[in-house]
């Protein structure tokens, strides 16, 4: 069981919303709900009752509240006696970021930083190839898929779902959408990848979509903004759609089908062994995310 998952349990349980715990914890709300769902169903009893007004700690919650609250405190304050082993860790770092990338994991970098004052920090925007590595002398990259060539090392960071998105703007103006034929008679938004490749057809779990499209991106940054903006479909990882859907910005059409599952990884050159920063910095991101 994870020490954050219990600290984000006192804090839901003492602002007694799970909204309110997002915003001061500054996450997402369905992360939130997910992570305290994941821990009740760890401990198979339900923390807290939901209406749709109120929230509150059912008798089990309380008793676990009370029950964790010492022992967390416990458990950070022996971690204090640690700390000082951060400042040993000093040097530069140069990492890579893949657009969009950097949005879902800025908040564990800025604690990176603050947990390592020592380490200077160089971050680089950029596309997702294998050369990016050598080119900026970089000593890890983050991004999305695969890193077809080169002599690289992979470690797996993170998964997203990816889903069919389209702004309300755009659906209220367009034909009805009840099933994947509609999608012919609509304007598509596409996707090429890093390594150049276009994605001529969308796959679904029992069919596929031949995409003839009207804009096409290389990044899914310009492609969430192209759709938030009203331009068409797309298809987007839920991961940063979430946002937006729960503002009804987006709609995800067609929810039941999904275009499959993708990894976000961190590369670094097999050739070359990793320095002690490169390291840390791979272990917090790794910690922090799962």
């Amino acid at each position: 069981m994870n020490i954050k998952d219990l600290e984000l349990f006192i804090t839901v349980a003492k602002l007694g919303s799970f909204s309110k715990a997002a915003k001061a914890l500054e996450m997402r709300r369905a992360l939130v709900s997910r992570r305290i769902a994941d821990l009740e169903i760890q401990l198979g009893a339900p923390l807290f009752t939901r209406t749709t007004r109120v929230m509150a700690l059912t008798d089990s919650g309380k008793r676990y509240l009370a029950q964790i609250t010492p022992l967390v405190s416990q458990l950070n304050h022996a971690g204090d006696v640690f700390k000082h082993r951060h400042d040993n860790v000093q040097g530069k770092l140069r990492i890579g970021l893949q657009p969009f990338v950097d949005k879902l994991i800025d908040k564990h970098i800025a604690n990176f930083v603050h947990n390592y004052p020592q380490v200077q920090l160089e971050v680089f925007i950029v596309p997702g190839q294998h050369q990016d590595i050598k080119r900026l002398n970089l000593d890890c990259m983050i991004n999305a898929g695969e890193v077809s060539k080169g002599n690289i090392s992979k470690q797996k960071l993170m998964t997203f779902e990816r889903k069919m998105y389209a702004s309300s703007l755009y659906l209220e103006k367009s034909s009805v959408i009840e099933t994947i034929d509609d999608l012919h008679y609509h304007s598509l938004l596409g996707y090429r990848n890093a390594e150049g490749v276009l994605e001529h057809h969308w796959h679904f779990q029992h069919t596929n979509v031949t995409a003839n499209y009207k804009i096409i991106c290389s990044d899914y940054n310009s492609l969430y903004h192209f759709c938030l903006g009203g331009a068409g479909i797309t298809l987007l990882p839920q991961i940063i759609a979430i946002d937006a859907v729960e503002n009804q910005q987006l709609i995800n059409v067609l929810p039941e089908l999904s275009a499959g599952f993708t990894d976000i990884n961190i590369f670094s050159p097999k050739d070359a062994a990793l320095s002690g920063v490169a390291k840390v910095f791979i272990e917090h991101l790794c910690e922090m995310v799962n």
